[in-house]
């Protein structure tokens, strides 16, 4: 984990809302599924960071893929080519590369973490859910020459793709592992319904994203034991079997 004044280097708007962002700097090597912590503005107002997933780490430069909903990520969208930004990272524990026929599956924002993750992988199917076809962003993908064995595409109201969630729609196939991260109620539903291994990247509130507040704890279960763990330091990746995913 280290403190980096950033560069904006390059940035543009995406449909439904989406800003890509590189920030270059100083930058600590990262892995797949771990995050970084973003600095709205230098006066600390407002005061917290916001957590971003990686979308990718190149050289001197780190990706970034933000949905602007509030005024956090709208401080950040307005910022210009060549201005500074405080970023914190790498943070968090990334997935673990598996070999064989991989599934990853990404609802939402959530499809963020797994394009790193395709990076470092083969012969994958992707499993994409969004609620309209203004929030596929596949192209996020075909920019890093990560191409999938197969694309499953699906949207909650039928523009594109196979019409509704994307738990409706897990391929019967058999997979190695799976790589899974978007809202709550799609992991929880996911878990319950695939039965091999599994990692699943857990969105959860952060404040500091280095275990001081406790804003993102979670529940898991570990060697026959429930516990509370921090998801910025134990995660924000866990395996499936540990989750308890009655908590919400």
């Amino acid at each position: 984990m280290k403190q980096v004044e950033g560069e904006v280097r390059r940035k543009f708007f995406l449909k439904g809302n989406f800003l890509f962002l590189e920030i270059e700097g100083n930058f600590p090597p990262s892995k797949p599924g771990q995050f970084a912590m973003l600095s709205p503005s230098p006066s600390f107002d407002p005061f917290l960071r916001r957590p971003f997933g990686i979308l990718f780490q190149d050289g001197n430069s780190l990706f970034f893929l933000i949905k602007i909903i509030g005024r956090g990520t709208r401080l950040i969208s307005e910022k210009r080519i060549g201005e500074r930004i405080s970023v914190i990272t790498p943070l968090g524990n990334g997935f673990t590369l598996k070999e064989g026929k991989v599934l990853l599956a990404g609802g939402g924002t959530g499809i963020v973490p797994l394009v790193y993750l395709a990076s470092k992988l083969k012969g994958f199917t992707l499993l994409y859910g969004a609620k309209t076809r203004d929030e596929i962003l596949i192209d996020q993908f075909l920019w890093l020459k990560a191409m999938p064995r197969e694309i499953i595409i699906t949207t909650e109201d039928g523009s594109a793709g196979k019409k509704g969630l994307l738990t409706q729609h897990i391929p019967q196939e058999d997979f190695s592992y799976a790589y899974v991260s978007g809202p709550w109620p799609m992991m929880r539903e996911f878990a319950r319904l695939y039965k091999g291994e599994a990692e699943f990247s857990l969105e959860t509130i952060m404040g500091c994203g280095f275990g001081v507040c406790y804003g993102c704890a979670v529940r898991v279960r570990r060697n026959g034991r429930e516990k509370i763990v921090r998801a910025c330091m134990e995660g924000p990746v866990f395996k499936k079997e540990e989750v308890i995913w009655t908590q919400r």
